[in-house]
């Protein structure tokens, strides 16, 4: 049996243009793994599995893969909640190509939501949570004609109608994590993806309140001589890549720095030198030898740091402080390391003042300017999974049906219902921060060493030649009375106390 498995990638359409890639599929970071890593459990079960890789491609449309679906058994689609828009243009072009094709989704989006895609998408299953082990059984039941009952976290439409929600099984160990085959990436396209992207573990020990990644407080990590197999093998594709970087997915990788330090021995007992991209904790930073060690193999790194006063730290759940931050940020200036470090915020948490905002945005100044790391400033956005965002959706103010459509980013209610601020607030921020700009390229020139985008949302809405208090009632209110100003308060109090409700009956506008 022949499976096409689709890749789409984050996408906008601008008001209804064609839709262009955004965000880190703009500059094709790295493969998707997840779905190569499918491909490659499907191949050594014996099955053709094709990757349809639309984020190499920088297109929602299907027409190239079109062939290939003509004559498949199944067409499985990978989705977050920020490519789901793309992954419902697939779905309409797949059913358009052939109706009759099972359609499986997974990922995170399809994850959280399946009963509700179940009903609104013509899909026939969608596999929750960890796909190695299912996918290959959903297969097989596919090709022997057999039932579903047995396949672990599938959900699926009995021919009755209703929707079967089989248990989850068992998560996959960390000793078992290294089992399964390497993606076959000798097959991505030359020079397209900035590195290459490979796991050496799964989920985060930690649950903060803004995050929307899977698996969390479960993390495991494989064991470093089983990575370092993997490791030395993806190596031989890295020419396929710009960069020549490993891109190690894992939410955190520095999550055991002793773990990391045993693979620092390995690299040298192997003599391997990969340039190495990943995520890492300020706290695992600081611990004894972990910067020293892992310096040389660092090309570049990210910090969760996401506020700069610790009551809002103590809020987001993140199990560090400021002191922790500027420690750690401290220590990579000292290593030299300190330019290939990005220090990520976010500004306007639910719960955030202008004034707490304007501290997270002094303190990452701070960072900067003592400590030469590279600051990331991103406005909160209100994306399915967290528990900030289950907590709206409990209040009725979002629901995952928000998120069918392009463009759900920029949505002002959306944006609005996660940042408290109002327009003026903000506008006030972004003034200060494009000063801090200012400052970064008169010391580093062209190098961008500060990052920050205004909200579109505001853009959009509340653009700069909007000034606040100015316009509206008031000019009429000023033709009314012939170029005289008059306060609201005064021509309501000139009026006699009955007359406002019965002069006149109420009348419908424009009747």
């Amino acid at each position: 049996m022949k499976v096409v498995l689709f890749a789409p990638p984050i996408m906008d359409d601008f008001f209804w243009g064609e839709p262009q890639p955004i965000a880190m599929d703009a500059v094709r970071e790295c493969p998707p793994y997840g779905v190569y890593l499918l491909q490659a459990v499907l191949r050594r079960a014996g099955f053709d599995a094709i990757v349809a890789d639309l984020i190499a491609a920088g297109t929602a449309r299907i027409d190239q893969f079109a062939p290939e679906i003509d004559d498949c058994g199944l067409v499985g689609i990978a989705a977050t909640s920020m490519s789901w828009p793309t992954a419902v243009k697939v779905i309409e072009q797949v059913r358009s190509l052939r109706p009759d094709v099972p359609i499986v989704l997974g990922g995170i989006h399809p994850t959280m939501f399946d009963h509700y895609i179940m009903n609104a998408f013509p899909v026939d299953f969608i596999i929750r949570g960890e796909g190695e082990i299912a996918i290959e059984a959903l297969c097989v039941a596919l090709d022997r004609e057999i039932g579903f009952e047995d396949v672990p976290n599938l959900t699926w439409r009995h021919k009755d109608g209703n929707i079967c929600r089989n248990p989850i099984g068992p998560k996959i160990a960390k000793t078992q994590l290294a089992d399964f085959p390497l993606p076959d990436f000798s097959e991505i396209p030359l020079n397209v993806y900035k590195s290459l992207s490979i796991e050496s573990s799964r989920g985060c020990a930690f649950d903060c309140s803004f995050c929307s990644t899977s698996y969390r407080q479960t993390w495991r990590g494989m064991p470093a001589d089983a990575f370092l197999d993997r490791l030395e093998t993806l190596m031989s594709y890295t020419y396929r890549t710009q960069h020549d970087f490993i891109h190690i997915i894992d939410d955190e990788f520095s999550m055991n720095p002793k773990r990391v330090l045993q693979m620092i021995e390995l690299f040298r007992e192997r003599d391997l030198r990969p340039e190495l991209v990943y995520d890492s904790r300020a706290t695992d930073l600081l611990y004894d030898g972990f910067v020293s060690q892992v310096a040389e193999y660092t090309s570049q790194f990210l910090v969760g740091a996401e506020a700069g006063y610790d009551a809002g730290l103590d809020l987001i759940g993140k199990g560090t402080t400021t002191q922790i931050l500027e420690d750690a940020a401290r220590l990579l200036y000292r290593h030299n390391l300190s330019e290939r470090a990005d220090f990520s915020f976010v500004l306007g948490f639910p719960w955030e003042t202008k004034a707490e905002v304007l501290k997270t945005c002094q303190f990452a100044s701070h960072l900067f300017s003592t400590y030469g790391v590279r600051i990331l400033l991103q406005w909160y956005c209100q994306i399915p999974g967290s528990r900030l965002w289950e907590e709206d959706r409990g209040k009725g103010l979002v629901n995952e049906s928000m998120y069918n459509s392009f463009g759900f980013f920029r949505d002002l209610y959306l944006f609005r219902s996660g940042v408290k601020l109002s327009p003026s607030e903000i506008r006030d921020i972004s003034t200060a921060v494009i000063g801090l700009k200012t400052v970064s390229k008169l010391k580093y020139g062209e190098r961008p060493m500060v990052e920050y985008g205004h909200p579109e949302p505001i853009a959009l809405y509340f653009p700069q030649e909007i000034h606040d208090g100015q316009g509206g009632l008031q000019n009429l209110r000023e033709v009314s009375h012939g170029g005289e100003k008059r306060p609201m308060r005064e021509v309501l109090e000139s009026r006699p106390p009955k007359q406002a409700s019965m002069e006149r009956p109420l009348r419908h506008i424009g009747v």
